[in-house]
């Protein structure tokens, strides 16, 4: 990365048939360019490159810290670190902590924390999430994967009741992974949340529901390996969800009304799923363990997604189709 910006200046210069424009470069350092600038430039940089900027400039050293996204990937904080030991989990923790102790009183608009799930992160977990909070954070993720070669799964609670009022409105956001939550008496929801990723995220039919009915904004919403064993029934219309993907979960049934989708993406074993009226519906994905019959396939889906435009289907099916050449059916144009 250079240290100088450059732009052009004329200069005059007199000869006998009359004045002459010549373009000269004068240089500009990156240091005089305003701090709210410099931060925004930072920001798109990876935490580690932008801490290594202060190079360039002492002044560089106070402007990294004010980046108003924080990224912490176990992979690109401890790369020199050999993956999964003790030292490796004690330095993604003191790094996460020294950087948050840094930015404490500032604002902090997205803060993502990446790493292979460890019993050790745990105590840190409300730590991190209230520094979210008084960071005024819109978007937090916590993607802690499993680390168990045996196949266990350990999730962390996620700490709901913290979040007061103002935070919960200030969230567009909220991606969880290895975790679980339950929802306090009289959650009121999630009035702005535009995006809400869950990646095997323990939840009861009840608290997925009441939260979903309460997101009253939301656009994008996916849930892989929630295992529910139970019908998901959203009461109030998700009015300007456009995104839905659903996959490899244990669900008996989906019902919610979602006049807007467009993009609708199903992973797993068939059972009903009724997404209301959906005549803007534009692209459907749906990879299904059942067994099918194409008679099946080319009555059923037709009255299930009447207005789909683009539907691509990966499925098992039997040959049997004694009533085929009666059938009457199609998807419109």
């Amino acid at each position: 990365m250079g240290s100088d910006l450059t732009h052009t200046r004329k200069r005059p210069r007199h000869y006998y048939h009359g004045q002459v424009i010549k373009k000269t470069r004068a240089k500009v350092q990156f240091a005089d360019l305003p701090d709210d600038l410099l931060s925004m430039i930072l920001s798109k940089l990876p935490l580690k490159e932008a801490a290594r900027t202060v190079i360039l400039s002492s002044k560089w050293n106070d402007v990294w810290r004010v980046c108003p996204k924080l990224r912490f990937d176990g992979f690109t904080v401890c790369s020199d670190i050999v993956f999964g030991g003790e030292q490796y989990t004690q330095k993604f923790i003191d790094n996460v902590n020294a950087v948050m102790q840094k930015h404490q009183c500032m604002v902090v608009e997205e803060l993502v924390i990446k790493f292979g799930f460890d019993h050790r992160v745990l105590d840190h977990i409300n730590t991190w999430v209230a520094f979210a909070i008084s960071s005024r954070t819109k978007s937090l993720a916590l993607d802690l994967g499993p680390v168990d070669i045996q196949g266990r799964i350990d999730q962390y609670r996620f700490p709901v009741e913290p979040l007061d009022n103002r935070s919960i409105s200030r969230l567009r956001h909220l991606q969880l992974s290895i975790a679980s939550f339950e929802l306090p008496p009289q959650f009121s929801g999630f009035p702005n949340l535009r995006a809400h990723d869950l990646h095997l995220v323990n939840v009861t039919r009840k608290d997925l529901q009441d939260m979903l009915s309460n997101c009253i904004n939301l656009e994008w919403f996916s849930m892989v390996r929630c295992h529910l064993n139970d019908e998901l029934i959203v009461a109030r219309p998700l009015s300007n969800l456009i995104y839905l993907r659903v996959a490899h979960c244990k669900i008996t049934k989906i019902v919610l009304h979602a006049v807007e989708l467009k993009t609708f993406l199903f992973y797993g074993r068939l059972y009903p799923i009724d997404l209301g009226h959906t005549p803007k519906l534009k692209h459907t994905f749906l990879d299904i363990y059942s067994l099918l019959t194409v008679e099946h396939a080319l009555t059923v889906l037709p009255k299930v997604l009447p207005s789909v435009q683009d539907l691509t289907l990966h499925a098992h099916f039997t040959l049997k189709m004694p009533l085929l050449m009666e059938i009457h059916a199609s998807f419109p144009s």
